[in-house]
């Protein structure tokens, strides 16, 4: 009996002491510097995205790229039951991203297009499918700012 919680207690410790960090985690600086921010489409989403991505002006280095993102969110009816009524909806969020150059705007470094959608089944309750939405498009709003991180580290 004492082997085993002496084993467990070893286990435990080398577990939590082995010094384990995300690889990209909402801390984490960018690789490249912007030099200005342009927002277009859904403003609301943008600054979401902007905020969980980190994404800030910095010059730290000689030369820095403009950043603009483009984002378009759709909700749209799948299916309908027997009356009419909607009861199935589709939400989906595109986000473009581009990293030009500041002196020559048609000159595209980086480019990528995000795109996250989720289904769900109608509430007849409108607050709490109300709600529901907005739970689930932080949530695509969360997946895009991941993949966003990724994308410019890379």
């Amino acid at each position: 009996m004492i082997l085993k919680k002496f084993i467990f207690i070893l286990v435990f410790l080398a577990i939590t002491n082995c010094g384990y960090t995300p690889i990209y985690s909402k801390k984490e600086t960018l690789n490249i510097s912007i030099n200005s921010i342009k927002l277009k489409g859904d403003k609301n989403i943008n600054r979401k995205i902007i905020s969980l991505a980190n994404l800030v002006k910095n010059k730290t280095r000689n030369y820095a790229y403009d950043l603009t993102i483009d984002t378009n969110k759709t909700t749209e009816t799948v299916a309908k039951d027997k009356s009419g009524n909607a009861s199935i909806y589709k939400i989906t969020i595109l986000t473009k991203l581009y990293l030009t150059d500041p002196n020559d705007e048609n000159k595209v470094f980086k480019n990528k297009n995000f795109s996250s959608s989720f289904s769900y089944n109608s509430i007849t309750n409108k607050f709490d499918m109300f709600q529901y939405q907005k739970s689930i498009e932080q949530n695509l709003i969360n997946k895009i700012a991941e993949e966003i991180i990724i994308f410019i580290n890379s």
